[in-house]
């Protein structure tokens, strides 16, 4: 009988431990700026565009429709009843989480929990994120980070585009530091030693990102640059940009949509099982550059709205609360990149196959033609 109110108390924690898993899972149906799924749905009444969508989200965008290589979903990635429209979206997805598993055993198995966050975002009928899987994804991003420092030449050979792009973006971000020998006024002293900093990580869009503890140097004109002073270093600030900066490189290598000029992603040197990262050209545009902008601006909008969702549960009154600001701040990062290149990825594919125009528009055209 003493042992009743114990007893008690365990069912009690049990409960409220449930009642956090089950808080921890946001929908993301409701979310009007997350454009994701809704591109299939304008297709539905035009099989022959929808086939095309379905076969451009399957595979990188480096890769024609005509060349499309055998990359099929490895099985124990995705649940029997995924659809199939879900499945052709997160198929890169799980092709370079297959290829991390076999050259980085050790590691690869830690990116099983990023396949489950991603399913769940895909979902078409109801989009979800479960926080407690996030923050899991946010204890990997940090373990690779960490793992870079320990063998950066290693990783520079290593096979894996993954890898390598990671190790790139990461040493951007960290200014990709040279210390070449300077000369004084006169050009005679060379004693001198002189700090070189790149303009930090800048991602497919051209944003840079750069170290906060790094004073860059802005060009305003080919006559005239600026210093800025660097800004403190905080524990939420470079929580964040490790995650972004994680989540980049793996949506980089598995979609590689094209960049624009400048971006880190340009800068990797192709090997000779790989090709270079795809850069947007202007001459030969895939999409329209007003178009381009219309992407990107769709990804930024659901970026913003599942960043801020995120936020309001982390860091309101719900049982997933946190009252760590770092870790806040990451799973929010994390949350909001994920939302981005899904958009960033269909939408490229959506006005890539409709040539610039929106389906639904050339649709209703072709039935008032009719009557």
């Amino acid at each position: 009988m003493k042992r009743t109110p114990y007893s008690l108390l365990a069912l009690l924690v049990v409960m409220l431990m449930q009642a956090g898993c089950s808080s921890s899972v946001l929908q993301l149906r409701e979310q009007l700026d997350l454009h994701h799924g809704e591109f299939r749905e304008k297709l539905v009444d035009r099989k022959e565009l929808e086939t095309k969508f379905l076969a451009c989200i399957g595979q990188p965008h480096d890769e024609p429709l005509s060349e499309r290589r055998d990359t099929r979903t490895p099985t124990e990635l995705l649940p029997p009843h995924t659809p199939p429209g879900q499945a052709m979206g997160i198929r890169p997805l799980a092709g370079v989480i297959e290829t991390i598993r076999r050259g980085h055993p050790e590691k690869g198995a830690s990116l099983s929990i990023l396949a489950d966050v991603l399913e769940d975002v895909a979902d078409d009928m109801t989009p979800r994120i479960d926080l407690t899987k996030l923050a899991r994804v946010v204890e990997t991003a940090v373990r690779w980070h960490g793992h870079f420092g320990l063998d950066e030449d290693k990783l520079e050979q290593d096979s894996s585009r993954f890898a390598r792009m990671l190790l790139a973006y990461n040493k951007a971000y960290f200014g990709d530091l040279r210390f070449p020998a300077g000369s004084d006024s006169s050009g005679v002293d060379l004693r001198r030693v002189v700090n070189v900093t790149s303009k930090g990580f800048v991602d497919r869009n051209g944003n840079a990102l750069l170290f906060p503890g790094i004073s860059p140097e802005i060009e305003v004109s080919p006559a005239q640059s600026v210093r800025i002073s660097a800004s403190t270093v905080n524990s939420q600030r470079v929580s964040a940009d490790l995650t972004r900066i994680f989540l980049e490189a793996f949506f980089d290598a598995a979609y590689r949509v094209p960049a624009v000029h400048g971006a880190t992603a340009l800068r990797m040197r192709p090997t000779a099982q790989e090709s270079s990262y795809p850069e947007f050209d202007a001459h030969h545009p895939v999409i329209p550059l007003e178009v381009l902008a219309r992407v990107t601006r769709d990804a930024l909008r659901a970026q913003a709205a599942v960043t801020s969702l995120v936020g309001r549960a982390v860091r309101g009154g719900s049982v997933f609360g946190t009252q760590n600001e770092t870790l806040a701040a990451s799973l929010e990062t994390a949350a909001g990149v994920i939302a981005k290149k899904f958009v960033e990825h269909e939408g490229f594919c959506y006005f890539q196959i409709t040539a610039g125009q929106p389906a639904v528009a050339a649709h209703d055209q072709e039935k008032s033609n009719a009557r």
